[in-house]
């Protein structure tokens, strides 16, 4: 079973904390959060940006939990 990254839960707690009773947010927010653009995080294939309902929904989600994964070292 693969350990959590170091950092993991250090970094969802604050993002539960900047956006409480949330489980996504979307990218525009996630690009606030990691000070990156849009298209940056888009061409990075380990970011994990959601397009929910496919590609015809133009809104582009981050799951907090994956987002925290990705933002630890």
């Amino acid at each position: 079973m693969p350990r959590e990254k170091e950092g993991y839960r250090d970094q969802l707690e604050r993002l539960s904390e900047r956006f409480p009773g949330r489980e996504t947010i979307y990218i525009t927010e996630a690009c606030k959060v990691v000070g990156l653009c849009r298209d940056t995080l888009l061409l990075d294939k380990t970011f994990p940006a959601k397009r929910p309902g496919g590609k015809k929904n133009g809104r582009i989600v981050v799951p907090l939990v994956a987002l925290a994964r990705w933002m630890s070292i």
